[in-house]
């Protein structure tokens, strides 16, 4: 597959994930099942009726039967097998036109005869002739009552309308609405994309809107950088920070590291550690809190390539002597900084960092003391430190040099 090639294919899977957002939103009754992957790309069970979504995106191609008849003819196929029940049948499709050709027997007639159609309407492993195409023209006059195919807006418009959607229905401001709600939405219904139950793909309008109140204090970098440059991500983060009150000086910092393995991590975590309490810095500046998920050999290399980093660096470490008997007022105490002449740089601390491993944290998480604490998820989209602050980042897919530009300015 060409970069090309694979680039439209994410936006077209992207695309849908969109637009089934816009969907559920639209909802009528906020208690409608919409089940996420179900028989189409997205099912909304109402009282009486379901309707069944399958969603496609050609930015460049213009309109042309071969465009439309595999959805079609999978649609078709599932009308065939359940003529009885209430079902409509809805194809939103973004093309290079203007508008879409009338659906009439005539044109849907066209439309299953193509190859591909009548192998998918085929139960043996020769597609449907094209004769046995013309002797359903009963049932395709059928079906086309329940179908109906819509032009959809582009990209750019289909964001622009979710975000306006979220202004509206949570009464959010504009900038919430687009780097908060706009990207958690994603998250939400990509995970329930790749739920292999159908019961766990199912969502309503209520519980989506409950889920984004309950995260509005989250960001997840990967669902904003596959959509906007990084550019835009540092602002974005800059700005959460400014809204959630997250500074150097009044928050602590406590970043989860969950790949020890990460190229470079002993080198990421000093540089981080260097732009907070450290020689030379303001300081009213907090150490930063290393929590780390691995194994215990893997924590324990991590270890002893951090302090051969340590050595050159000059800096001195905080972890409760965990290795040994591990000491809660001597991890919880602050350090103790000796201040330049002028009183407002640091020119010695007891200790620049806080580390432990997520085991040691757990076993003594009740008496483990963080002032007004923010989590920064590194290489994870879920953190079991969650219940700490409902204030959250996780930053996956970017270097080492991002990580810090995020978290360090």
């Amino acid at each position: 597959m060409s970069s090309r090639s694979a680039e439209a294919s994410i936006k077209g899977y992207n695309y849908q994930f969109l637009h089934t957002i816009k969907d559920i939103l639209e909802n009528e009754v906020d208690t409608y099942e919409n089940i996420v992957e179900g028989i189409e790309d997205l099912d909304i069970v109402k009282e009486n009726s379901s309707d069944l979504i399958q969603y496609k995106y050609h930015e460049e191609q213009s309109y042309q039967n071969s465009k439309v008849a595999k959805p079609i003819a999978l649609m078709f196929k599932h009308f065939l097998e359940n003529q009885s029940s209430n079902i409509n049948y809805k194809l939103y499709i973004y093309l290079n036109t203007t508008k879409l050709p009338t659906i009439t027997t005539n044109i849907i007639t066209d439309i299953l005869k193509i190859k591909e159609a009548r192998k998918i309407l085929s139960s043996v492993d020769t597609e449907l002739t094209v004769e046995a195409i013309d002797g359903k023209s009963n049932e395709i006059s059928t079906f086309i009552a329940r179908f109906t195919w819509v032009l959809t807006q582009k990209y750019s418009e289909l964001e622009n309308d979710i975000i306006s959607s979220f202004e509206s229905i949570a009464r959010l401001n504009s900038e919430e609405a687009k780097i908060v709600y706009f990207s958690n939405a994603i998250k939400i219904i990509n995970d329930l994309a790749i739920q292999s139950d159908e019961n766990n793909r199912k969502i309503t309008k209520r519980d989506l809107l409950s889920k984004l109140n309950s995260c509005k204090n989250i960001l997840y970098s990967s669902y904003i950088i596959r959509e906007k440059s990084f550019t835009d991500l540092k602002k974005i983060v800059k700005k959460r920070k400014s809204a959630l009150n997250i500074k150097k000086n009044s928050s602590t910092h406590v970043i989860h590291i969950n790949n020890t393995n990460r190229e470079n991590i002993s080198s990421l975590i000093i540089n981080l550690v260097k732009k907070f309490c450290f020689k030379d810095n303001k300081s009213d500046l907090n150490p930063l809190v290393f929590i780390i998920s691995s194994t215990k050999i893997e924590y324990k290399n991590l270890k002893k390539s951090l302090y051969e980093y340590i050595d050159q660096n000059l800096i001195l470490v905080n972890d409760g002597t965990e290795d040994y008997n591990f000491n809660i007022n001597l991890f919880n105490a602050k350090p103790l900084i000796a201040k330049n002449r002028a009183g407002n740089k640091i020119n010695h601390t007891s200790f620049n960092l806080k580390l432990l491993h997520e085991e040691v944290y757990k076993d003594n998480l009740s008496n483990i003391n963080f002032s007004n604490p923010s989590l920064f998820v590194i290489d994870s989209k879920e953190s079991n430190l969650s219940t700490l602050t409902e204030k959250q980042f996780y930053l996956n897919g970017l270097d080492n040099n991002q990580i810090l530009e995020l978290i360090g300015e």
